[in-house]
């Protein structure tokens, strides 16, 4: 049975994903990765976790197909039942293993909850029988739920400010329109909920597991994400539960510091710029910033694309050894967002955005365009009008 697969989106949830249009979204990121400088000729061992989508699929593709690294990639992802497809995640991997099989570049997927004990094992046992020790840890998990593998109980994370009540405007992206909303300040079990799920505790207990079964390389490396963001979203992101779970993230890594430094190694924090995610769509206001803040840049040549963008840090910082680090340590690749000459122009256009013109001032078209390219939608190289096979999905 075959047929046309469009975007579904309610509530600025994508309900479904492309197949066709997550190959070859995967096959493009993987063109530009290898079109870059060579980020390193050292033979790397790699544990991904959370490296289906975004930021953690980024980096799987530049050091795979760019440095030649064998990646194994930790992530739950959901198959296609019946009418519904699988997640884009879950293509990304699949399609991923493809491309790596052509090239004969080694790779491993394991699709499984990354906060359990299991995954930790099984992710040791595989190690352990292949004889590897892994000379870098990418921490990238993204959700917004875990459960405690010891004692089975259930968190969520929760968006919202903490100091005061937040009201601003939310992008309806299937209607093209500005919403606006207001959030009440969080809760205390709001917050160390979202602390829960998105701090610093998971990535610990994985760096402690292996640690415990000795598979970690001399010289090893740890690296994991947070944000900060500009001073715009600073109420509703930084000062709000994200932040606070981010900030724990960060803090975490002390630990984890202490942990490599037998290994004469590395545990780093990078700062990432600001991209169109799944939760970004929700968050008040940073929507609209990120639509102003790609207009600037563009304007500026400082736009990075996600694969450019991960390139760079491990090229110029992680491998490279010329790291922008602020007073904290942490390696600064938002530098060029937070330019101060182009915050000072996105504030403008922020202040002046209304319901009427926020698509005329703003870069809305390649907000929407990246959202869409997240499941496979709208993207360069692919005929949306031809039916799809539901083998595909």
């Amino acid at each position: 049975m075959t047929t046309v697969i469009k975007p579904m989106i309610r509530n600025n949830i994508a309900l479904n994903a492309h197949p066709q249009g997550c190959r070859q979204l995967v096959k493009n990121y993987i063109e530009e990765a290898k079109s870059l400088p060579l980020i390193t000729d050292k033979n790397l061992n790699v544990l991904i976790i959370g490296g289906s989508s975004g930021y953690g699929l980024a980096t799987r593709i530049n050091l795979a197909f760019n440095a030649h690294a064998y990646t194994y990639n930790v992530s739950f992802e959901r198959e296609a039942r019946g009418r519904n497809t699988a997640s884009a995640g879950y293509y990304n991997n699949r399609f991923f293993a493809e491309f790596a099989q052509e090239e004969n570049i080694p790779y491993d997927d394991l699709n499984i909850d990354a906060f359990s004990h299991d995954a930790k094992n099984k992710v040791i046992e595989h190690f352990k029988s292949s004889n590897k020790k892994i000379d870098l840890v990418v921490y990238s998990v993204a959700s917004g739920i875990r459960i405690d593998p010891d004692t089975q109980e259930k968190y969520t994370s929760s968006l919202k400010p903490i100091l005061n009540d937040f009201k601003g405007y939310s992008v309806d992206i299937a209607k093209e329109a500005l919403i606006e909303e207001s959030l009440e300040c969080a809760t205390e079990e709001e917050i160390s909920s979202t602390i829960k799920v998105m701090g610093g505790e998971d990535y610990l207990l994985w760096i402690q597991a292996l640690d415990k079964a000795d598979l970690l390389a001399p010289k090893a490396k740890s690296i994991t994400y947070t944000y900060m963001g500009s001073d715009i979203t600073y109420p509703i992101y930084k000062e709000g539960t994200i932040g606070h779970a981010k900030r724990d993230l960060e803090s975490t890594n002390m630990q984890i510091q202490e942990i490599m430094k037998k290994y004469d190694g590395e545990a780093i924090v990078s700062s990432s710029k600001t991209v169109v995610t799944k939760a970004s769509v929700f968050i008040p206001t940073v929507a609209l910033y990120a639509s102003a803040l790609f207009k600037v840049m563009q304007e500026n040549g400082t736009h990075e694309s996600i694969i450019k963008h991960k390139h760079r840090l491990f090229h110029e910082m992680v491998y490279g050894g010329n790291p922008t680090l602020d007073q904290s340590g942490l390696y600064r690749l938002d530098a060029h967002e937070l330019d101060p000459k182009t915050q000072a122009i996105v504030s403008e256009i922020m202040n002046q955005i209304t319901p009427d013109n926020f698509k005329a001032i703003t870069d809305f078209e390649l907000f929407k365009q990246l959202f869409l390219e997240m499941n496979g939608f709208s993207v360069l190289g692919v005929d949306y009008q031809l039916p799809t096979d539901s083998s595909d999905f």
